[in-house]
């Protein structure tokens, strides 16, 4: 059994790994994944890159640990739930490999979890590597409650069950609060990349959807469209100059429970800016933000006062905006030849930067709109209301979707998120 806590520095010296990897969204049909080789066998998995969490997780059906002789064992389990659904499973630790068109890096002794029950989360792709921090990634320690047992010390293979994701939900949970099994933190993999492999406390995304283009029609074509196609740069950011043109602005991250931001206000078109309330007092230990910036969503789900100004801004600049989206929100989508996007306005997002300045960030027509979804010729309204009560948005790939975005985390005492405008795909120096 190994723990899963102790990184070993990279050598000093050595220069910090920079990866160039591809990325497509055709697997999950919005959030964007990227192929890594797991164990000794250098299994394949196509995982979802979501700012949104901590954890690397793949399911049992892709991994299951079989004739892997780089895995270890450990006493830990997770359990992880998301707005849509969760998964459950015991933690190891192995080899993955991490690899782009010029380079690749080997992680030894990883931690990844096993997600053996599930419900909902992790879609058509085969897990999800969390790029977030620490607290977004905790485990239970099963080593007392399986030690009074008399059981093997480990939670590989699993020996909770599965079956029916609610009553395996609530006899963990029983088990978990019977037993007092005590939680702690599991190094997240971005941050064992930092300190093993010399990658950079950095990673950058150039994406152009927030859902599957489906304008092919077959699935070859679909694959290969450059809208559903992106690239993930690891321990790097702007050096990739084909990736985008212009300067770059700056956002504070302001607590690193998630990619926490500060929201100000939005602005739609011309009219005034109004102002995004903040988070209220209840739900700052637990949320710490009114926004925070995640690209596992396909969406900008805005906090209720948020979300009202944006329909009140169309619905003033002219009443067919607002029917549109009526339409869309009733049928999930409405004709996209109907809509001539190139009379609908940009919508100003302006979050608070580094010295306290406010940072706008602009998102166009054709990503809060998303033409050929959920079929070819249709069209989808990226903008939904609050996912909860709390003075909070969620703002997604939308939002991304407008820039090269890079994640910072080395810089201030949480990080920062730089973005500048996106380079169409046609100036790519990149290769599949």
């Amino acid at each position: 059994m190994t723990t899963v806590e102790n990184a070993q520095p990279a050598p000093a010296g050595s220069a910090a790994k920079v990866l160039r990897m591809p990325i497509t969204n055709i697997h999950d049909g919005s959030a964007y994944s990227v192929q890594l080789a797991i164990g000794s066998q250098g299994v394949v998995a196509n995982l979802m890159l979501d700012t949104g969490s901590g954890t690397l997780a793949v399911e049992s059906s892709a991994y299951d640990g079989t004739g892997d002789t780089a895995l270890n064992t450990t006493t830990l389990a997770q359990w992880i739930t998301y707005a849509g659904g969760g998964w459950a499973g015991p933690v190891i630790t192995t080899d993955v490999s991490f690899g782009g068109p010029d380079a690749s890096v080997i992680l030894q002794g990883a931690p990844i979890a096993i997600a053996v029950v599930q419900q909902g989360s992790l879609g058509t792709v085969n897990g999800v590597l969390g790029l977030a921090f620490a607290g977004l990634n905790p485990a239970f320690d099963f080593a007392g409650h399986l030690a009074q047992k008399g059981a093997p010390a480990t939670t590989h293979p699993w020996p909770f069950g599965t079956g029916n994701w609610d009553r395996f939900v609530a006899s963990f949970e029983k088990l978990v609060q019977v037993h007092a099994v005590p939680q702690q933190p599991v190094t997240p993999c971005f941050d064992l990349l930092q300190s093993q492999a010399g990658v950079a406390n950095k990673f950058a995304f150039h994406t152009l959807r927030s859902s599957v283009s489906l304008r092919g029609g077959d699935p070859a074509s679909i694959a290969s469209d450059p809208l559903n196609n992106g690239v993930f740069v690891l321990g790097g950011g702007e050096e990739q100059a084909d990736l985008y043109q212009g300067e770059f602005v700056t956002v504070a991250v302001v607590h690193d429970l998630f990619y926490n931001v500060g929201l100000v206000s939005v602005r739609v078109g011309a009219l005034p800016a109004v102002a995004a309330a903040g988070l209220q007092v209840q739900d700052q230990q637990t949320l710490a933000s009114n926004a925070i910036v995640d690209s596992g969503s396909e969406w900008l789900a805005l906090a209720a006062d948020v979300y009202q100004a944006v329909l009140a801004g169309l619905k003033q600049l002219n009443p067919a905006f607002a029917q549109a989206v009526q339409e869309a929100q009733a049928n999930q989508s409405v004709a996209a030849n109907t809509l001539n996007l190139s009379a609908w306005p940009d919508i100003c997002f302006a979050l608070s930067g580094v010295n306290g300045e406010d940072v706008a960030l602009t998102v166009s027509p054709e990503t809060y709109w998303q033409t050929d979804f959920p079929a070819a010729g249709q069209a989808a309204f990226k903008i939904s209301g609050p996912l909860a009560s709390a003075n909070q948005s969620n703002l997604g790939l939308p939002l991304l979707n407008n820039y090269y975005t890079i994640f910072d985390r080395s810089q201030g005492a949480q990080g920062v998120i730089r973005f500048a405008p996106i380079q169409p795909p046609a100036a790519w120096a990149i290769s599949a």
